[in-house]
């Protein structure tokens, strides 16, 4: 049995703030078919860790950078989505890292055991991708960001020849801080279509989540969750009220 979660995360770190409520196994489905269970103890099927740990396996708690690729893994769905965060930024302020390639196929594993992760589809021409997003606002998306950035971040990062699809490799290719504007002013955006009648702060915070969860390209994700805590401070200004007065004056 491999021990994961709170339990797993407290073992390895004793100045873990919370104290776990129940212990997690990752078992094979043979040995969930003959454990008995416990009082607040859960076994659970991975494929992904049991094929990793096939030859090392005797109760071990997960080694944490597996631990904290795990946690991230599990903020595309909202579930538990506070409590996952909170252990992922304890765990990279620790100097672990999340594992690219373990994290996409453990996203790939959750889309089959929960509910497929539904995302923007950014493969769509202009007409069918902003056909498919809010639509009840009287200026366009694009020129929303105008009035954020008069030259947006995310007009670096467009693949060439296309109307929305995003360039894995131009992203990659951005500073940190550029990479930061290009999520800010993203969620900056949307939060002004969904959420204006919000505290500008607030509806910032509760867009950047909808991001990770459901927007941001794949590409970016593991870069928005290590650097979750710098992106979600609150924006410099208010940016509702900026856009606000720049479509009054528009008209």
């Amino acid at each position: 049995m491999i021990l994961i979660g709170s339990s797993a995360i407290k073992y390895w770190y004793p100045d873990f703030p919370r104290e776990p409520k129940d212990i997690d196994f990752i078992v094979t489905e043979k040995e969930k078919q003959t454990i008995e269970k416990g009082h607040n103890v859960e076994f659970l099927e991975n494929p992904i860790f049991t094929r990793m740990w096939r030859y090392n396996r005797s109760n071990i708690p997960l080694y944490t950078d597996h631990l904290c690729t795990l946690k991230a893994s599990h903020l595309c769905w909202n579930i538990n989505w506070e409590k996952h965060m909170f252990d992922l930024q304890f765990l990279l302020k620790k100097g672990n890292v999340i594992e690219e390639e373990l994290f996409f196929e453990l996203y790939g594993y959750w889309n089959e055991y929960h509910s497929k992760n539904k995302r923007s589809d950014l493969k769509m021409s202009r007409d069918e991708f902003f056909d498919n997003a809010v639509n009840n606002n009287e200026a366009e998306h694009d020129f929303l960001h105008t009035l954020i950035n008069p030259t947006p971040t995310y007009t670096k990062v467009l693949k060439d020849g296309a109307e929305v699809e995003l360039d894995e490799e131009k992203f990659k290719s951005l500073t940190h801080e550029q990479k930061c504007e290009f999520v800010r002013e993203e969620v900056m955006v949307m939060a002004y279509e969904r959420y204006k009648e919000m505290d500008y702060r607030v509806a910032y915070v509760k867009m950047l989540k909808k991001f990770i969860i459901s927007h941001a390209p794949l590409f970016s994700l593991i870069f928005i969750l290590e650097n979750y805590i710098e992106l979600q401070n609150k924006p410099k200004f208010n940016f509702i009220k900026q856009i606000e007065n720049g479509l009054s004056k528009t008209k």
